[in-house]
């Protein structure tokens, strides 16, 4: 989850309206054959691209962060065993291939309740450091992720552990790993059917160096193990590239000279340094772009597409393109300053209290957008386009909130309890449009008679910080795993996997504030129904599509049934890409990225 934008005008009008009829039929399920739409050439050797960001990285663990501005800087240097397409397919990283039944890496037990994952990777493997690479280091983040005394660790919840609904505790998922006495081929038995195992498999939170990690206490790993600061030069890194430097304001990377992954045919990286800059707002990184001061200008949203465009063609140009990104309100169902937002009839006060429409008018004059309905966006093989939202209406949410015991007074301002309601709405820093979104809903909210006021805080180390990197700071304004908001801002960037994509979320048990999960839960809106734990429960294991497209069906009622949080609108993204970036795939609409296959890109 992250903090991105909305993009192309023509499709996204078409795609907008083509999805929003309640006749659409989902896409067919994901493809996991390599693409035949964009194929990397051979490039030439040496040279330096620059990657702009106007957010910094905080941390690049990727077993500690949710932030995609970390995700950005951590890909390059850090690999699982599948990665994700530009046109959204599973192909394979570090792994030889895509596991499946076919090929006998997806073998189900013969009393359907468990499932054997098999993955072979490739040879010749090594850390930064030149130590091998093998199943060996799987088999221990495995245990690494399953210690008791892992705290605030958002991705031990996926596929590594997952919480027994009877007992509230953390159990194994994955209860038996065996590697080859080569090291190549590692198989992981899960005790019972999991339905996200590609995704498990995709991405930098896969696989971690046990030679390093081993010296590292658990409980001090989010913190000690890889930050943003002079640790990262001696962390081993098994991407493309390894960190030499990184701070605040940079990250600079230089070729793994062991490098024998990747997403086409293995080579070495063209590139020979990587750097990304960061800049203090977004219009301090479109000035460097349009400057040529960087070659990729990453974050951009729809309201910056026309600024992005006007580059002179000599330096680069804007590309806007498609994404599984949607912008929404995260109403914090457990908030301490406004208990009734627990009520599901007050979220839907507020829901029908806000004019979409004319939020996205201002933030996106003209361009034809409609409002956001579902969790899913247009796009995603797995939505639902049926479902139904409650509609723009001022009159039914004053008539919701009247009977909620939420009282006006004479200044028309409400009360509850007889105290004062001024609800604290949050957004990360720097970003204009989230600031107007947020300026546009504390009108309507007083509208209705609810008081509100706006704060905005850095996105990485306060809004979307984890429990851990938050425990000097536990009671700070506007961090969200903490809950010390009531209403925030920004977006989400799916994978493509929904049970990953909704079970972290919106899962009762996944609260952050769970001790016995080790505070490793992501659903910071303290979302809680039966009939959502009920769906994600049936749609953990199905593993077959067609089940899972059932299952996701009642997840999307569940959600627009209770409400946790309010769409605004779908998103694609807007980049900056210079005139020297050399294998550019096009930008990836999934939470991967766009730095996933930096080791075909080539100065030219």
């Amino acid at each position: 989850m992250s903090k991105r934008l909305l993009g192309l005008l023509t499709s996204a009008v078409l795609v907008f309206a083509a999805c929003s009829s309640s006749t659409a039929t989902p896409a067919p399920a994901p493809v996991v054959t390599p693409p035949a739409s964009f194929s990397p050439v051979a490039g030439q050797p040496g040279g330096t691209l620059i990657m702009g960001e106007w957010q910094p990285a905080v941390q690049l663990n990727p077993f500690y962060t949710t932030s995609f501005t970390d995700f950005e800087a951590i890909q390059p240097a850090m690999r699982g065993f599948l990665t994700i397409d530009s046109n959204g397919n599973y192909i394979p990283d570090l792994a030889a291939a895509v596991p499946s039944e076919t090929n006998g890496g997806l073998v189900i037990d013969a009393d359907g309740k468990g499932m054997t994952v098999t993955v072979t990777l490739k040879p010749n493997l090594k850390w930064s450091d030149g130590v091998p690479l093998t199943g060996a280091d799987f088999a221990y983040t495995v245990k690494w992720a399953q210690d008791p005394t892992q705290q605030g660790c958002t991705a031990c919840g996926v596929g590594f552990t997952t919480v027994d609904p009877t007992t509230g505790n953390t159990i194994n998922l994955i209860d038996k790993v065996t590697v080859s006495s080569d090291g190549l081929t590692v198989s992981m038995h899960f005790n019972q059917l999991y339905a996200s195992w590609l995704s498990f498999l995709t991405g930098p939170a896969t696989i971690l160096p046990e030679h390093y990690m081993k010296n590292i206490p658990i409980y001090n790993a989010s913190t000690m193990s890889m930050p943003v600061d002079a640790t990262a030069a001696s962390v081993p890194w098994s991407g493309p590239f390894m960190i030499t430097a990184a701070g605040p304001t940079e990250i600079d990377y230089k070729p793994n000279p062991y490098w024998a992954g990747g997403v086409s045919t293995p080579h070495a990286p063209y590139l020979s340094a990587l750097k990304f800059q960061y800049f203090t707002d977004k219009n301090g990184e479109i000035a460097a772009f349009k400057n040529g001061e960087i070659d990729l200008a990453f974050d951009m949203t729809q309201a910056d597409a026309q600024s992005v465009a006007s580059t002179d063609p000599k330096i680069g140009k804007a590309e806007i393109a498609s994404a599984w990104q949607y912008e929404h309100f995260d109403i914090n169902n457990a908030s301490t300053n406004a208990p009734f937002l627990s009520q599901v009839n007050v979220r839907k006060a507020i829901y029908e209290s806000v004019d979409k429409q004319a939020i996205i008018n201002a933030v996106f004059p003209n361009s034809g957008l409609l409002p956001a309905c579902s969790n899913v966006p247009p796009g995603l093989w797995y939505r639902d386009a049926s479902v139904t939202c409650p509609s723009y209406n001022v009159s039914d949410a004053n008539s919701l909130l009247d009977a909620a015991g939420l009282t006006k007074g004479s200044d028309g301002n409400r009360t509850y309890n007889g105290k004062e309601i001024d609800l604290l709405l949050c957004t990360t820093a720097g970003n204009s449009v989230r600031l107007t979104e947020l300026q546009k809903l504390e009108g309507d909210l007083q509208v209705v008679g609810i008081k509100s006021h706006i704060e905005t805080a850095d996105a990485a180390s306060v809004v979307f910080a984890g429990w851990n990197d938050t425990a000097s700071t536990p009671t700070k304004d506007c961090e969200m795993y903490r809950g010390n908001y009531d209403i925030v801002d920004y977006a989400y960037i799916l994978g493509g996997s929904p049970y990953s994509d909704n079970d972290p979320v919106y899962d009762s048990s996944q609260w952050p504030d769970n001790a016995a999960t080790g505070h490793n839960g992501a659903n910071d809106t303290r979302f809680s129904s039966p009939a959502m734990d009920a769906a994600l429960k049936i749609l953990q294991t199905a593993v077959n599509p067609a089940d899972q497209l059932t299952a996701m069906a009642a997840v999307q009622e569940a959600y627009v049934a209770g409400l946790p949080e309010i769409p605004i609108y779908y998103r694609a993204e807007t980049t900056g890409v210079g005139v020297h970036v050399g294998n550019w795939p096009g930008y990836n609409p999934s939470s991967l990225g766009p730095t996933w296959d930096v080791e075909d890109w080539f100065y030219q």
